[in-house]
């Protein structure tokens, strides 16, 4: 059973380590880099300059913006999951690595762990921007209670959406369905929370509703410093079921 457990552990490593390189041979992600840092330092500059005589200045700059950055949920796995799979299935590489002696399980594992290793990286550069706070906004810096727990949130709703991309990726050979078809999952979870309007007479549902919509945890918890377990477990869950299909998915193209 070791030995069993330490080879799979070894074979993800593999996958993982070049899956991981091969992001930062791929035009995408430092497209994707790029424009996340352009669009969230100018519209960071707009916060602070527009808030600059406001009490809480610091503070509302920070939420304002998370609260522009979060949009990029939507895009950014949809765009660093699209190829994982996808450009395997139209080279014929994905054939000869499935011939190999690994796992499906391991292969998806391994791709989903380096994507969401380079999503957190890219969400990192956000903190440049909050230590310029913290240099230059002294005497009152910035509350890292709610900054915290937006990183918090945003790793484990990143292992949600990572794995919705990888399921996308496995199903379609072509990398733009592929990023339509995680995309529109995403999309769908962040709507949720327009749902519980057309239930305002059902208690049940509306909180049905909210607690699906992964936009209304960061409103109300997270840019607030509040971290809730329940969400974790709705994230972690939705996770394991996408990865659970993909590697049936996989599966199944290995045996036929």
């Amino acid at each position: 059973m070791s030995r069993a457990l330490l080879s799979g552990a070894k074979n993800t490593w593999g996958i993982f380590l070049r899956e991981f390189m091969a992001l930062f041979y791929s035009p995408i992600a430092y497209v994707v880099l790029f424009l996340f840092m352009i669009s969230n330092g100018y519209f960071f500059c707009s916060f602070v300059l527009f808030y600059e005589r406001e009490p809480q200045q610091i503070t509302i700059a920070i939420r304002s913006l998370f609260s522009f950055a979060f949009f990029w949920v939507v895009p950014l796995s949809p765009l660093l999951t699209m190829r994982l799979f996808s450009e395997e299935k139209r080279t014929g590489t994905l054939e000869v690595l499935m011939t190999a002696p690994v796992k499906a399980s391991e292969v998806v594992l391994g791709k989903f762990l380096a994507t969401q290793l380079f999503y957190s990286l890219i969400w990192s550069s956000l903190l440049l921007l909050i230590l310029i706070l913290e240099v230059l906004g002294k005497p009152a810096g910035p509350d890292w209670g709610p900054v915290k727990s937006m990183y918090l949130g945003l790793f484990f709703l990143g292992c949600m959406t990572n794995s919705l991309g990888v399921l996308a990726s496995t199903l379609s050979r072509h990398q733009l369905v592929a990023a339509l078809l995680a995309t529109a999952g995403n999309l769908l979870f962040l709507s949720l929370i327009l749902g519980g309007w057309f239930f305002r007479g059902t208690p049940e549902l509306q909180r049905l509703f909210h607690y699906l919509s992964f936009a209304a945890h960061f409103k109300s918890e997270y840019y607030y410093g509040v971290v809730e377990l329940r969400y974790f477990v709705f994230y972690l869950g939705f996770t394991s079921l996408f990865l659970y299909l993909s590697v049936n998915v996989l599966s199944a193209r290995k045996w036929r």
